[in-house]
C-alpha cells in the first residue's frame, strides 16, 4: 500500500488484471523459532498487507481492483472488531479510506481456501460470501484434496462449483467453462 507502488496499482487497475498476493514469510529473528515465520507470521504478513492497502488509499482509489490473499487472509477476516474499534478512538487512521472502517472493505478482496480449519473455513465462508473465495491447495503441503476438503465443510451446488473453478475464472476473465 506504500504509495511509492501506487502507480504499480493504478497500472494493474487498467489492465484489469488480477493480483495474487501470498507472504514471503518474516524474517524477524523471534519468529524463527519453532518455525513460527510460518505458522504464525505469515497470518501476520498477510494481515498487514491487506490493512496497508487499505490504510493507504489503495483499495478506496482503486475499488475494482482484483486481489486474492492467501491463506483466507490470514487473521484480517477474523479480527475486525478491534480494528474497527480503533479507528474510532483514532479517527485520523482513516483518512485516506474516505472515512470507511477496516470491516468495510472485507469484501473488496478475494482469498484463498487454504486456511487448515473446517471452521476458519466456514467463519471465512459466512463473513465474506461464496463468491469471494477461490479454491487454494498449498500444494504440496496443504490438503491432499482440497476439492473434497470443501465438499466436507458442507459446501454444495452453485457455491462448491464457484468456490472450485467458477470464481477463480471469472475473477481471471475466462470463460467458465475452463474452470
Amino acid at each position: 500500500g506504500d504509495p511509492a507502488y501506487h502507480p504499480f496499482w493504478e497500472a494493474v487497475n487498467a489492465l484489469g488484471v488480477t493480483v495474487w498476493i501470498h507472504p514471503e514469510g518474516v524474517k524477524d529473528p523471534w519468529f524463527q523459532n519453532y518455525s513460527l515465520w510460518n505458522s504464525l507470521g505469515q497470518s501476520i504478513e498477510e494481515t498487514k498487507c491487506m490493512t496497508s492497502l487499505i490504510y493507504e488509499g489503495v483499495m478506496t482509489r482503486f475499488p475494482d481492483l482484483k486481489v486474492v490473499m492467501a491463506h483466507g487472509g490470514g487473521y484480517f477476516p477474523h479480527y475486525l472488531g478491534r480494528m474497527d474499534r480503533n479507528t474510532a478512538n483514532r479517527p485520523d487512521t482513516v483518512r485516506n479510506t474516505g472515512g470507511k472502517t477496516p470491516s468495510a472493505f472485507l469484501r473488496s478482496f478475494h482469498y484463498d481456501t487454504c486456511v487448515y480449519d473446517p471452521k476458519v473455513f466456514k467463519v471465512l465462508l459466512e463473513r465474506v460470501g461464496a463468491d469471494r473465495l477461490v479454491m487454494g491447495s498449498d500444494y504440496p503441503v496443504g490438503e491432499q484434496d482440497p476439492v473434497q476438503w470443501i465438499r466436507d465443510t458442507g459446501v454444495r451446488g452453485t457455491d462448491l462449483v464457484n468456490i472450485v473453478g467458477g470464481n477463480a475464472a471469472r475473477i481471471l476473465g475466462l470463460p467458465p467453462e475452463a474452470a
